[in-house]
């Protein structure tokens, strides 16, 4: 398993992007392609970085490039980084695309939203590159699509096998009737069938969730072992303390939406369950961002660490033809690790990941089950 990222695990590995041996064990006139441009012959490997440096989300997007500037700086390879404004629309996200092909990028990491995966994907395909994005969104990943985001449907896979493990084998599902909810639930029915548990109960409620009695009557009438929330904000604030004042004894689970210092250490969640890479693996890279910028970095910042990591340990491999950001190289079975744990990519483009079982608390989460540490074991 290559190492890619593990610098904010402690000083002794911060030469994260060598390889590592285990024991033993991304009618108008069509659009012009871009042709498979002439890389310069320099030995220098080019990095395209699509973030959204301008709009409603450009804070979160210059956290981004500044995680991934701290990635370049820790593992010490000579990778140039391309960073370029994604924007906030899918034209702007593909004339950046078009900008760092221009320079000879030999991958692009990035796009953010879904939206924008597809023209990016496009250009990076005509250049013969591949797209590790951060999207959430499935049905963008595959072909030279590969999605690095930690996705919600193996969250609750790992926290509903936990459970299982545990005796918990009766399940209620909430979730808001959006996009998401529904995919969230269709998830859930099939990490049932996988751990042959029961789902009694599935309630996709009004977004605005204006009144919770019917949610509140149906869970006192079902009993049922855990009550799996997959929802943040405030709604959640109005769900998960309806089941205490309820009368509801079942246990609280949720996804790893909750994986947040301003979701996680609600009180109302105390004593709650929910699957996310491991808090203490990003520690020190957070630590590091606070005290260099002012300010903790928000959550998505360790998918850009991570993503340039990834870069910088496929760099040191032997490569032919001078790209080593091949489809095969980012399909290594045995993975990487990163500031987030192990990850490793599919055929289909998706992410898999190893996540940790946390209970939720006011002082901050604990581990009740570590993440894997590699893809040999029987969870995978």
């Amino acid at each position: 398993m290559r190492l890619a990222g593990a610098a904010a695990m402690a000083a002794a590995l911060a030469a994260c992007a060598q390889t590592v041996q285990r024991p033993a064990p991304i009618a108008q006139a069509p659009t012009q392609q871009p042709t498979a441009p002439t890389r310069p012959d320099d030995g220098v490997l080019r990095v395209g970085l699509l973030l959204p440096l301008s709009g409603s989300n450009a804070s979160l997007g210059e956290a981004m490039q500044r995680a991934a500037q701290m990635a370049v700086f820790d593992t010490g390879t000579q990778v140039e980084l391309l960073p370029r404004d994604s924007g906030d629309s899918a034209t702007a996200a593909s004339e950046a695309a078009r900008s760092v092909i221009a320079q000879g990028a030999d991958i692009i990491l990035g796009p953010l939203f879904s939206k924008a995966v597809a023209p990016v994907a496009q250009q990076a395909r005509a250049a013969g590159i591949n797209v590790v994005s951060f999207s959430t969104d499935t049905s963008t990943a595959g072909g030279n699509v590969f999605l690095l985001s930690v996705l919600q449907q193996q969250a609750i896979d790992r926290i509903v096998g936990y459970g299982v493990n545990h005796g918990m084998r009766r399940y209620a599902f909430l979730a808001p009737n959006t996009p998401f909810g529904q995919l969230m639930s269709r998830a859930m029915t099939e990490a049932a069938a996988k751990y042959g548990a029961e789902v009694p109960v599935v309630e996709l409620y009004d977004a605005k969730l204006s009144d919770p009695t019917p949610l509140q009557q149906k869970l006192q009438s079902t009993p049922v072992d855990a009550v799996l929330v997959a929802d943040v904000g405030s709604r959640l604030g109005v769900v998960a303390p309806m089941l205490g004042y309820s009368g509801v004894t079942a246990k609280l689970m949720g996804t790893g939406q909750w994986d947040d210092a301003s979701v996680n250490r609600q009180s109302y969640l105390a004593g709650a369950w929910y699957a996310a890479p491991d808090p203490s693996r990003r520690a020190d890279f957070e630590s590091r961002y606070a005290q260099q910028f002012g300010a903790p970095p928000p959550r998505l910042a360790t998918l850009a660490y991570d993503a340039v990591a990834l870069t910088a340990a496929l760099a040191n491999q032997p490569a032919s033809g001078g790209n080593p950001f091949t489809t095969a190289a980012l399909q290594d079975p045995n993975g990487f690790v990163g500031i987030d744990g192990i990850f490793r990519f599919g055929a289909n483009g998706l992410v898999q990941r190893g996540l940790a079982v946390l209970e939720a608390q006011p002082g901050g989460p604990t581990v009740l089950e570590a993440a894997p540490d590699s893809f040999s074991g029987a969870a995978f």
